[in-house]
């Protein structure tokens, strides 16, 4: 009967100590698909004594490359954005956390 309460009491007090909780780090950095990052192509090089039809078709080809390159620009600094947002906010939590945790200890 002795050892029973013995162990109730143990079990009832080892949850009344303090435990000491690691400071979390902030988040660093954004990663950005390789694909993303890939270089805008340079326009077609015009050779002399091209036609006007052929000029056309130079042109078309580099609007198309330019609003392509346009596109994937859009997209990466829409993605860096998001995700810089998305670190500011868990960063925020972050130093809320350690905040409240340094002021129990």
């Amino acid at each position: 009967m002795k050892r029973i309460l013995i162990c109730l009491s143990a079990a009832a007090f080892s949850g009344c100590t303090t435990m000491a909780v690691p400071v979390v780090k902030e988040a660093l950095k954004c990663e950005v698909p390789a694909s993303m990052l890939s270089v805008c192509g340079e326009p077609a090089a015009i050779k002399q004594g091209v036609t006007f039809g052929e000029m056309i078709d130079i042109s078309g080809r580099d609007r198309d490359s330019l609003r392509a390159c346009t596109l994937r620009h859009k997209s990466l600094a829409d993605a860096i954005a998001a995700c810089n947002d998305s670190i500011e906010k868990y960063n925020v939590e972050i130093r809320d956390l350690n905040a409240r945790n340094a002021a129990k200890q």
